[in-house]
């Protein structure tokens, strides 16, 4: 039994990189700006470049027709300021205001256990004398 050739198919080499492609695209569409895709196409696969949707995106923006990007929207001080429910504050990035913010936070839960200890012991009192 004799073994099958694989079939070659002979593709031209392309003859330069992507920006020569785009070089090449921006040429033939700065002489010409109403230039359909097919046409760039035919024009590209003579040279031995290969023409495609990208190629004419990026040689519009070489040639500087590219479409401009929508602005960005911009944060005013109101809604910078306003923060979501649940998420923390933001916290001075100088450490010894970070420390002192723990600290003073540590003597607010210690004012609060106080106070919640001295009413569990109110409350132990007055289960104590009423039972």
């Amino acid at each position: 039994m004799a073994k099958k050739k694989a079939r070659r198919t002979s593709k031209p080499a392309s003859t330069g990189s992507r920006a020569d492609t785009v070089a090449f695209a921006a040429k033939h569409m700065k002489k010409n700006p109403d230039i359909s895709m097919p046409e760039l196409k035919k024009l590209g696969k003579k040279a031995g470049h290969n023409i495609y949707p990208l190629i004419m995106g990026l040689a519009r923006k070489e040639l500087g027709w590219a479409r401009p990007k929508p602005a960005a929207k911009r944060r005013t001080k109101k809604a910078a300021a306003r923060r979501g429910p649940g998420r923390p504050r933001k916290v001075a990035s100088d450490p010894t205001a970070a420390i002192s913010a723990v600290i003073a936070r540590m003597k607010e839960l210690e004012r609060d256990n106080a106070a919640l200890r001295k009413a569990v012991s109110k409350i132990a009192d007055l289960a104590s004398t009423a039972g």
